[in-house]
């Protein structure tokens, strides 16, 4: 009686799973339930990644609309400079041209203008970075290429047009009519030059984002 008992017991701790007709494993309950509760943890798991990377997809979208937004409109500011605002300054007279351009270039450096500019800059850097971490290499490669237009854009404007910018309007003004014309002369033809090269990197840089987005 004793013997029964026990193998009563011993069956009921056991779940057979059949493999084929010839050959079945046994496995003990508290097994099945150890393999059950992993299966779930990595469920779990798969999920939350999932959510995860969803989140950072959705980041990513919304930097990729804030670095085309803000990139087109540095563009659109260095852009009606050489487009309209150069070109008809070049038909007025030296004192005109010289006041004018100290008005325009000590007013343009305003909070609006260093947020877009700035925020251009580092919603392209994040655009980078997060197409690295979600793996989307073809962005990165786009990503780059525009980030160093807009970069090129930046160098250009601290390097040449801010110089020139500062001494034509810390210049003193000139008593002769010949002075007007050297104040001019010094700044007009390079620093339109240098607004032209701007404007085709800032174009670049946008153009090239604006492929990133398109691509799937």
């Amino acid at each position: 009686m004793l013997i029964p008992s026990i193998a009563l017991a011993v069956s009921e701790n056991v779940t057979y799973i059949e493999i084929d007709d010839n050959y079945s494993k046994q496995i003990s309950v508290p097994e099945t339930a150890t393999l059950k509760a992993n299966a779930l943890s990595e469920g779990l798991d798969s999920k939350q990644d999932v959510q995860e990377k969803d989140t950072w997809s959705s980041i990513f979208s919304i930097l990729a609309f804030l670095a085309v937004l803000t990139t087109s409109l540095v563009a659109g500011i260095v852009l009606a400079y050489s487009n309209s605002v150069m070109p008809g300054l070049r038909k007025a007279d030296d004192r005109t041209f010289v006041l004018s351009i100290r008005h325009l270039n000590s007013s343009v450096a305003n909070p609006l203008f260093l947020i877009i500019s700035n925020g251009a800059l580092l919603a392209q850097i994040g655009f980078v970075v997060l197409a690295v971490y979600l793996q989307q290499f073809d962005k990165v490669v786009l990503g780059s290429i525009a980030l160093i237009g807009y970069v090129a854009t930046l160098l250009i404007t601290f390097i040449g047009n801010l110089p020139l910018n500062r001494a034509i309007i810390s210049a003193e003004l000139p008593a002769r009519e010949s002075g007007w014309n050297e104040l001019r002369v010094r700044f007009e033809s390079r620093w339109t030059l240098l607004n032209h090269s701007r404007t085709l990197m800032c174009i670049l840089s946008v153009s090239v984002l604006l492929v990133a987005l398109l691509i799937n």
